[in-house]
């Protein structure tokens, strides 16, 4: 009954004469909600690549604009549909609740996460508000921290926490620019979100700045999100994860600023060395690399990030393998100064040492006054991170605050003119563009 429609519109274009591939799927509608299969993952893939987009571009035309259905595409579709984890049924085996998870079940989805005391808070959180135990609703529920300090390993282990007590098919975990890319309808009906699912879990909230609309949706979706109907009925709960300090929310829309801020914020350190080594440890036994206490810290001692190390015992389990010897601190020295850890400085770095280099607060400068030195100060890192970073300039509008590209465009070109009449300007690049890995 689905199908005939939508063949009789593919007919009217004869360059799509004998294609098979609408047979393949399975059409379900439940009210405003059109489910989509597929036959395995391979075929989702192909679709997704090759006639996603004319799909739904015969089903708008099928279906009136009054009674047009949210798409949505089973586990396996290709990544144009929503969330690939989610099951099509709440009703189904998947999305039924299931018991609440036990403690040593919970020790072992978190185990993943290895903290010390300065980011116990942040661990514990996440294990409470995933378990249900919190208390009260912290809704929404934000982490921040600075890249590879674990964010998206926490956001997994709250997943699988959640998934396990509310069922996996009532749990959405993406990214936030791939969410609200994917889910066009959701804008002007978000209460379907909270019908279909209880959680919401997005990574990297900072990737919308500078997207209007899809902070729009999200703003919706949000403002969509019901209380509990009894004192005992699970609340739906909102996460999400930003990259970089609380204050890098503020190149976001103010008003979906003040909804993530209402909730609890926390934030992620660094790991510290002894975290590091035994982050190390753990990576050593599980490849079978061996690896001696004092070579595994000067490796930690070389690196300040999760991701970093995962890098650099990548290369020295290869270049173990290689020699076929068991490595010497000659080896990893040779190892570290090939510049694999040497990581690309980011804006925030790049800033500090402008701010540094003229005795300014690093805070203060990006706040955005228009004292002198302060504006001096901002042009002078935006035409280093240029430089160094080869950042677009909307890219660079983003990292300082939200600025708007023709005032990148204005800094960049103003700094160019000031290094061919202005000695001091010439020194201060040069001294920090030194101090730059």
């Amino acid at each position: 009954m689905l199908k005939q429609p939508l063949r009789d519109i593919l007919a009217q274009h004869p360059a799509l004469a004998g294609e098979t591939w609408l047979e393949s799927l399975s059409l379900r509608r439940e009210k405003n909600i059109l489910l989509v299969g597929f036959p395995h993952r391979y075929f989702a893939l192909w679709f997704g690549q090759h006639k996603k987009k004319l799909f739904e571009e015969v089903c708008n035309r099928c279906f009136a604009a009054e009674s047009r259905p949210l798409i949505l595409y089973e586990q396996d579709a290709a990544p144009a549909g929503p969330p690939a984890e989610r099951e099509p049924l709440p009703a189904n085996e998947d999305a039924a609740p299931r018991p609440p998870a036990t403690e040593q079940e919970e020790d072992n989805l978190f185990a993943a996460f290895l903290c010390n005391n300065k980011n116990l808070f942040p661990l514990t959180a996440a294990r409470e508000i995933a378990a249900g135990r919190a208390g009260r609703n912290y809704n929404p529920f934000l982490l921040c921290g600075r890249s590879g300090t674990g964010k998206s390993q926490l956001l997994r282990s709250m997943a699988a926490t959640l998934a396990a007590v509310r069922g996996k098919g009532n749990v959405i975990h993406a990214g936030a620019a791939r969410f609200c890319a994917e889910n066009q309808a959701m804008a002007r009906q978000p209460e379907l979100l909270w019908e279909r699912y209880q959680v919401l879990i997005l990574d990297d909230i900072q990737d919308l700045a500078g997207e209007t609309a899809w902070q729009s949706k999200l703003i919706a979706c949000m403002d969509a999100c019901p209380r509990p109907h009894a004192a005992d009925a699970p609340a739906p709960q909102m996460v999400f994860a930003c990259s970089g300090k609380p204050q890098a929310l503020k190149v976001l829309d103010e008003r979906l600023r003040s909804r993530l801020e209402s909730g609890l914020v926390v934030e992620l350190m660094e790991p510290d060395l002894d975290v590091r080594l035994r982050y190390l440890q753990l990576c050593c036994k599980e490849r079978g690399l061996r690896l001696t206490r004092d070579q595994l810290l000067f490796l930690a001692q070389r690196c300040t990030q999760f991701r970093l190390l995962q890098g650099l015992l990548l290369k020295v389990e290869a270049f173990a393998t290689v020699k076929g010897r068991a490595l010497t601190r000659t080896d990893l020295e040779n190892i570290v100064r090939t510049g694999l850890v040497d990581k690309t400085p980011d804006c925030r770095e790049i800033l500090n040492e402008v701010a540094l280099a003229l005795n300014l607060d690093p805070e203060e400068t990006l706040a955005g006054r228009r004292r002198p030195d302060l504006v001096l100060a901002r042009q002078v890192a935006m035409y280093v991170c240029r430089r160094k970073l080869g950042l677009s300039y909307p890219e660079l509008g983003r990292a300082f605050g939200g600025k708007d590209h023709s005032t990148v465009i204005h800094a960049i070109k103003k700094i160019n003119k000031l290094l061919v009449s202005n000695k001091s300007v010439q020194q201060l690049v040069t001294k920090v563009e030194a101090k730059l890995p």
